[in-house]
């Protein structure tokens, strides 16, 4: 997660306006180092005038949901052609349209100009 900050703190300082939308990845559990959501550090208070907005890819179950988009992203699909493909079952483009409506609703809710 350091190295993430460390990341972000250089990406930051490589502009002056306010482009930048942060991907928050609970792949390894919440993020949330000494307690503290993201808006809390000092990286995005820092650079809070940089920051468009978060989006969230929440962790879910590994079993199902976790190896349905591990599999998509290891075939190097968008959800368009994984949902519209024959290499998943229904249960797994059920599971992949969860995932997809919850990451577009937070992307919709960003105001782009």
């Amino acid at each position: 997660m350091n190295d993430t900050l460390d990341g972000s703190e250089q990406l930051a300082e490589t502009t002056h306006e306010k482009n930048i939308v942060v991907w928050l990845n609970e792949y390894f559990g919440a993020v949330l180092p000494d307690g503290e959501p993201f808006r809390e550090m000092a990286v995005c208070k820092k650079h809070a005038n940089k920051v468009h907005g978060c989006v969230a890819i929440v962790r879910r179950t590994a079993d199902t949901f976790g190896r349905d988009v591990e599999e998509m992203i290891r075939q190097k699909m968008t959800f368009e052609e994984a949902l519209n493909g024959s290499g998943f079952t229904i249960m797994a483009k059920q599971r992949l349209r969860v995932v997809q409506r919850e990451l577009f609703a937070q992307l919709d809710a960003i105001p782009f100009e």
